[in-house]
């Protein structure tokens, strides 16, 4: 008999995109799956959405809860698989039409815990088949290392665009209480994964809404830093010294990436204000391991980046900043 394949998906107020998502679940090449969608207290209709959905059809279920946040409904989904393999999707974004099939077939023909497929980042629906493709078995080593970003700059942090069997995922909850929710627990899906398939096949198309304006900076983005918290937690219980290398190395990382972004920022004069105490704590750091980050292979605009902030943070950004308001406005 074919193995089960669950499908996870949250919902929380995505009436306009998710009718595209479920469209994609439910039309896979691979038959054998099982959709859980969480509706987590939605109040737009993506309910309803949800409630007709799984009126017609049979491989679906949906439950239904008080608004708890991304995590928290993921948790919820995880209580009810039955699948021997798992996969997440976020409700405004689409799987490619043979992504399961594909995905479990390498899972399969490689013994694989983990296989990670390809990623387009979208505001349109496109056509990626292609009739090429390159897949790679890596040890949890080897992956580890483009997680931590040791030999290559691909993000590898989210869940959603790989397929996982069911071991690996089971008693493992998503962190509540923050963003960034992703860092900590693909790492720990890594953890409890010996083998890892990445292919390069576009299976997950992210959804880009154009429609918006440019998020204000909050204190929610300091989350990034929590996430990582986390990973360094778990790389220290891990026993692995090189874990516990590269997971610090990644902490001072998102110290300097959220300086940028702070820098950038059009609110950077509010924000340098506001968030006084935690900006003076991630260059003190920056200045602490400058050497350790510059020795490593990031790229040189980046290490420029440190040198710069590490000599004058304030004088630097509030440089970047002017010439991005020139840029945009003339003045």
């Amino acid at each position: 008999m074919k193995p089960l394949l669950t499908v996870v998906i949250p919902v929380y107020n995505v009436e306009s995109y998710l009718e595209r998502c479920l469209e994609s679940v439910k039309n896979q090449t691979y038959k054998n799956i099982e959709i859980i969608l969480v509706n987590d207290g939605s109040t737009d209709g993506s309910g309803e959405i949800c409630k007709k959905f799984v009126n017609k059809e049979i491989r679906a279920k949906v439950i239904h809860q008080k608004n708890a946040g991304l995590s928290e409904a993921r948790n919820t989904g995880l209580k009810y698989i039955s699948g021997d393999f798992v996969m997440f999707v976020d409700s405004d974004d689409w799987l490619e039409l043979d992504a399961v099939e594909f995905l479990l077939e390498q899972a399969i023909k490689q013994n694989a815990d983990m296989v990670v497929g390809g990623v387009y980042r979208t505001s349109d629906v496109v056509n990626h088949q292609k009739s090429f493709h390159t897949s790679e078995l890596l040890t949890q080593e080897e992956y580890a290392k483009r997680y931590f970003k040791i030999e290559s700059q691909t993000i590898e942090y989210y869940v959603w665009n790989k397929l996982y069997r069911r071991k690996v995922v089971e008693g493992i909850e998503f962190p509540l209480g923050f963003f960034a929710e992703d860092v900590p627990t693909t790492f720990r899906y890594i953890l409890n994964s010996q083998t890892i398939v990445v292919t390069d096949k576009i299976v997950y198309n992210y959804f880009i809404n154009n429609s918006g304006l440019t998020a204000k900076f909050t204190s929610k983005h300091f989350d990034v830093l929590k996430g990582w918290d986390l990973v360094c937690q778990y790389a220290k219980a891990s026993n692995n010294d090189r874990y516990k290398e590269w997971a610090q190395i990644n902490r001072y990382r998102a110290d300097l990436a959220l300086l940028t972004e702070i820098a950038l920022s059009l609110d950077y004069k509010n924000i340098r204000i506001v968030h006084k105490v935690q900006i003076k704590s991630m260059i003190d750091e920056l200045k602490k391991n400058k050497k350790i980050l510059l020795r490593q292979a990031i790229p040189v605009s980046r290490k420029i980046l440190i040198i710069l902030f590490t000599t004058s943070y304030n004088l630097f950004a509030n440089a970047i900043n002017t010439m991005i308001r020139i840029k945009n406005y003339g003045a």
